[in-house]
């Protein structure tokens, strides 16, 4: 496994800040990862890292400059981003392009991990597009916000899509400690 796409079943999960610090984790371990933001209709991990949006994924997808020329560097080691590019008028079209199957492969020769950020699952098929080229799908839910139906929709479609559903990431979990165990601390 070699190349995994995080997609929550809805708008505002936290999938991005998710898959930011999931990336920092194998980075600091000494792998190097390579983060793919193909959320094209709310892309945010130009601003998590700080780097320049334009010249990334739709650019790469609708150009013929090679790969190397998207990959730009973080502050953190062993951890490179491809952006989301400038908007596109049609992102799933985009997504549908040809040159993602072969430009995912070239991707894979340059880190150990390959990270896609992708929009809804039940909101868009881009997500669902993406899946089917990953070797699996990690899906991020909300604590106390998704409801399992809708949890379980997003996992029936990307399930339809013969992909693998590696997990859930249970975000946002609130712990409440008694107030007598805060004593014995």
């Amino acid at each position: 496994i070699k190349t995994l796409l995080f997609a929550s079943a809805k708008e505002g999960e936290g999938t991005s800040t998710t898959l930011r610090n999931f990336a920092i984790t194998l980075a600091s371990g000494g792998d190097s990862v390579l983060l793919v933001d193909a959320n094209l209709r709310n892309p945010t991990l130009n601003d998590l890292f700080n780097v320049e949006k334009k010249g990334g994924l739709t650019e790469l997808l609708t150009g013929k400059n090679s790969l190397s020329e998207f990959i730009k560097n973080t502050k953190i080691d062993n951890l490179s981003i491809i952006t989301s590019g400038i908007p596109h008028s049609n992102p799933s079209s985009v997504l549908e392009s040809a040159v993602l199957a072969p430009a995912t492969e070239q991707m894979k020769e340059q880190a150990n991990w390959i990270l896609f950020d992708a929009p809804p699952i039940n909101t868009y098929n881009d997500s669902n597009t993406l899946a089917g080229k990953m070797d699996g799908v990690i899906m991020v839910v909300q604590a106390e916000n998704t409801r399992w139906e809708v949890a379980q929709n997003a996992k029936d479609r990307i399930e339809s899509n013969k992909t693998k559903l590696l997990g859930v990431v249970l975000n946002r979990r609130k712990m409440y400690i008694p107030d007598w165990a805060y004593r014995l601390l």
